[in-house]
């Protein structure tokens, strides 16, 4: 289907095709300043040692609460005798002293129940609960979470947080 003049061919829908003008000049500037655009951002992400993989393991990390795998490891120091005849108390009792059930709520509970408690994403936990407002059913509900939208905090927390996070949730 091609007409006498050689750069003016028309197809079978009706358009005429012109082979004989170039393409405008900012077409021809951004065709090539894409292309080098492309090889220097690839370079750049290939060389430079980026790895979205290592972004997301401390993302990860940082959301557990966890320490990173690269971060050294804390050795314990040789214990030394004491000189002195006054009892330190063991560290599980040291730690459950400092354990705070309401900053622990604030941290793990809060997005979902809400800051004060009264609900949010989560149910309203200074009413009724579905399975029950007893401390072992509310412990229960924190280990092993429920269906739905609760999820177990059993990883997470240590048995000691676990109480503590019980005891302010019966306290609101």
């Amino acid at each position: 289907m091609s007409t006498i003049d050689p750069h003016h061919e028309e197809h079978a829908d009706g358009i005429v095709e012109d082979r004989e003008q170039a393409p405008p000049i900012y077409f021809t500037v951004l065709f090539y300043g894409l292309i080098i655009w492309a090889v220097a951002f690839m370079s750049f992400y290939l060389l430079s040692g980026w790895s979205s993989d290592a972004e997301f393991q401390e993302k990860m990390a940082a959301h557990k609460g966890e320490p990173l795998a690269e971060q050294p490891a804390v050795t314990p120091t040789p214990a030394t005798p004491a000189t002195t005849s006054t009892p330190t108390p063991a560290p599980a009792a040291t730690a459950a002293a400092e354990i705070n059930g309401q900053e622990l709520f604030a941290k793990h509970c809060a997005g979902c129940h809400g800051a004060d408690g009264k609900g949010a994403f989560g149910p309203d936990l200074s009413a009724d609960y579905q399975y029950g407002k007893t401390e072992m059913a509310t412990q229960e509900s924190i280990t092993s979470g429920r269906p739905g939208n609760m999820p177990a905090f059993d990883k997470k927390l240590s048995p000691e947080e676990i109480k503590s996070v019980t005891d302010f949730i019966l306290s609101l």
